[in-house]
């Protein structure tokens, strides 16, 4: 979590300075919105949090309408200024999806269920045969797509009003989300492993080459996850138990994504030529880190993220087609990322539960070189500083 909180820091801070999406070709027809005042954005949020209807928030969002009127005041010069203030505030409903609620309801419906698995049995059965219905539209769906794909960019495409201005812009996004992941990739993880171990985290990085490798061409973490296993436990030889737990929990875990989702709903906003407030541009960070840990590490799934997040805060995501364009090469470097970030989680986990884990095995272990063979084991795992150096000669 604290590794997704960095590195959405990071794609806000790159994006909110760079501005990749302000230029002239943005498209003309979209409403502007109001500028909401901070305690109002997370009044909004605390709403959202908590539907009144289940079935209403798959819909409709709250937010904080203003009751504005014109008023003339005298400026500083002694001429007559026309300033807009605030007269009243109400809660209204608008048009989108309250992801927010959503996945607070489910995840509260989901430990609900827990509570009496034999009670509830007929219920998951039911939620089952939907996600397989589900699953079968969406194969039929997948059929559609190069169609699809191209017609939504050559949609978007027709709203610019200047062709180099947009590609231009783009450029610029891919180079503003590439400098992103590098510097999360070879700074701030590098940073937070060698605090928490005291080691070298290049040598991870140089251990799960293969599975980085993989997840180039895939672009997909699942698909990577049995490689992965293979570096930490053969290559890193890291316990077997941490690997088992650690890498499958971290599938939910995409620090890549998030950081590729912020900017991407940024992106839009700019090209909309909407000015976010500082409460806007939060909101927008706290709903990609939610979103991302609901997001199957599949590939392009950030995609979809990036419309929910837009919807929920309330950015326009007529332009979404063009960020396809971009997506052989941002979904391979975020998940290059991702993976790479799975196994800095292993490590880490790793050095935590080395004694305990070994204590354990020394109690249940048995045969007959039992003690040299732990002796081995501890000696390939505990003494990283060795084989740390071997590494680097």
């Amino acid at each position: 979590m604290a590794a997704m909180l960095v590195a959405v820091t990071t794609g806000l801070i790159l994006t909110v300075a760079i501005r990749p999406g302000t230029s002239q070709g943005s498209i003309s027809d979209v409403t502007q919105l109001a500028e909401y005042q901070t305690q109002d954005t997370f009044a909004d949020l605390l709403r959202n949090i908590v539907p009144d209807n289940i079935i209403a928030a798959c819909m409709k969002v709250a937010y904080t309408n203003y009751d504005t009127k014109p008023v003339v005041v005298e400026g500083v010069n002694g001429t007559n200024v026309t300033k807009t203030i605030i007269t009243g505030k109400s809660v209204a409903m608008t048009n989108g999806t309250n992801m927010l609620g959503l996945v607070a309801f489910c995840i509260i419906f989901g430990l609900a269920m827990s509570t009496d698995r034999n009670a509830t049995k007929v219920l998951l059965d039911f939620m089952n045969a939907i996600r397989i219905t589900v699953f079968k539209i969406f194969t039929v769906y997948i059929w559609t797509l190069p169609v699809a794909t191209a017609s939504l960019i050559a949609a978007s495409l027709l709203r610019v009003d200047n062709m180099y201005d947009i590609w231009s812009s783009l450029g610029k996004f891919a180079a503003t989300v590439t400098a992103g992941l590098l510097l999360h990739e070879f700074l701030w993880m590098p940073i937070g492993y060698f605090v928490c171990t005291r080691n070298n985290p290049f040598v991870v990085y140089y251990r799960v080459g293969r599975a980085l490798l993989t997840a180039l061409v895939s672009k997909s973490s699942y698909a990577t996850l049995p490689v992965l296993f293979k570096c930490c436990e053969g290559g890193l030889k890291f316990h077997k138990r941490v690997c088992s737990f650690v890498l499958p929990i971290s599938l939910f875990k995409g620090d890549g994504s998030a950081l590729f989702i912020v900017c991407s709903s940024l992106w839009l906003g700019q090209r909309a030529d909407i000015g976010m407030t500082v409460g806007q541009v939060l909101l927008i960070g706290i709903l990609t880190v939610i979103l991302t840990m609901c997001l199957p590490a599949v590939p392009s799934a950030s995609l979809v993220g990036i419309v929910l997040v837009c919807k929920s805060a309330g950015v326009p995501a007529e332009e979404v087609g063009l960020l396809i364009s971009m997506e052989w090469l941002l979904d391979a470097l975020r998940t290059c990322v991702n993976v790479s970030s799975h196994g800095i989680c292993a490590g880490i986990g790793n050095h935590a539960m080395r004694n305990v884990l070994w204590e354990s095995d020394d109690m249940n272990y048995s045969g007959v070189n039992a003690e040299t063979d732990l002796e081995q084991q501890k000696s390939a795992t505990n003494d990283d500083d060795d084989r740390y150096s071997d590494d680097a000669v």
